[in-house]
């Protein structure tokens, strides 16, 4: 079964779903979670599937149990999309399904963006949420498709728009702190285009540079004078062009310069910490956070952006990267994590990154 992601609860709409017992993959961070962490390892045994790190062990976990017959549930996003867009799945989830040779069931969940948007600190929002099955496809059926075919059946039937949706809908969705968490994604203005200008109290966000100011609603919209988006998916949208022109304009200038030294961002109190393989995390050290064209610095450690294997963003301000095989994190309370994923992306050379989510 695969499903869209749109709530840390959407196994529980999937597990509904099925009369049959179904294994999770799920993100391997959440076995390291000190509270539910080990009795999710001890009693669901789910295949985990690291964030930042290799993922192929976990392949291959998937194809041998569901060859030995149990039921494998995915969320092929692995992550919670930060405007309500599906992250469409690449033709590797197609050959996974062939190559597992199993029946497929297509799921879809409508709504939860709302009740818990990626990029949220206080995120219990009460609110409409709903999920049905769009397609049950056997394996002999499957057997005679490619895989790329069935990655666009897939990405056909799990695809969602939440605003699209809501603009139809209209749910309300109610809760505190609801503008709480934007400054980590939308963090350039779009009025006066100051960068890390963006704050937020309450329900109500700001600009400290210029006279930009609104509320974020009960449907998930942003009302205010002369503003120039009326939902996160816009403003978002609009801000990853921006940030791109602003990093390569940036990075050509230092260059003409020769000034490589000179940060295109600075993120204090940063804590690095390393990901034990034993669920534990260690904590390395403490310090400010400074990201370049080429690599990243904090304190006394160096990070090559050519070095990083992958690099993910847990939440909305935590980074998971791999660094020449060393599982490593990134947190801090004002980190604007988007920043770090989007950078590496432009310097890996990643053609698709306007079209993607990070």
């Amino acid at each position: 079964m695969l499903s869209n992601h749109t709530t840390e609860d959407d196994m529980l709409f999937t597990g509904m779903a099925s009369k049959q017992h179904m294994t999770f993959v799920c993100g391997e961070h959440l076995l390291r979670n000190k509270t539910y962490g080990k009795p999710l390892r001890l009693l669901i045994n789910p295949i985990p599937l690291p964030k930042g790190g290799a993922s192929l062990s976990a392949l291959k976990e998937i194809i041998e149990r569901s060859k030995n017959g149990e039921n494998i549930c995915m969320f092929p996003e692995g992550k919670r999309s930060f405007h309500g867009e599906t992250i469409p799945a690449s033709n590797a989830l197609g050959k996974l399904v062939k190559k597992a040779g199993s029946a497929l069931v297509t799921y879809r969940i409508q709504g939860g963006y709302f009740t818990y948007p990626r990029w949220a600190r206080d995120h219990h929002r009460k609110g409409h949420v709903e999920g049905k099955v769009m397609g049950i496809y056997s394996s002999e059926e499957l057997k005679n498709k490619t895989a790329e075919e069935i990655t666009e059946i897939i990405n056909r039937d799990t695809y969602e728009n939440a605003y699209v949706t809501q603009r139809q809908k209209m749910w309300t969705y109610t809760g505190d702190n609801k503008a709480k968490g934007m400054e980590h994604i939308l963090f350039i203005c779009p009025q006066c285009s100051a960068i890390d200008t963006i704050k937020t109290e309450g329900d109500d966000f700001y600009c400290t540079e210029c006279s930009l100011k609104g509320k974020y609603n009960n449907y998930g919209f942003l009302e205010g004078e002369d503003l120039p988006f009326d939902n996160i998916h816009s403003w978002m949208r609009w801000t990853e062009e921006v940030f791109d022109n602003y990093v390569q304009d940036k990075s050509r200038k230092n260059k003409s310069k020769r000034s490589y030294n000179t940060a295109l961002f600075t993120e204090e109190n940063t804590l690095l910490y390393k990901m034990e393989e034993n669920y534990e995390n260690t904590d390395i050290l403490t310090d400010t956070l400074n990201l370049y064209s080429t690599y990243m610095e904090i304190g006394d450690r160096k990070f090559n952006f050519n070095d990083i294997s992958y690099l993910s963003i847990l939440y909305g301000n935590i980074v998971l990267f791999t660094h020449k095989d060393t599982y490593y994190g990134l947190t801090g309370e004002n980190l604007h994590a988007w920043k770090c994923a989007r950078l590496w992306h432009i310097v890996k050379g990643d053609t698709a990154v306007k079209s993607k989510e990070i």
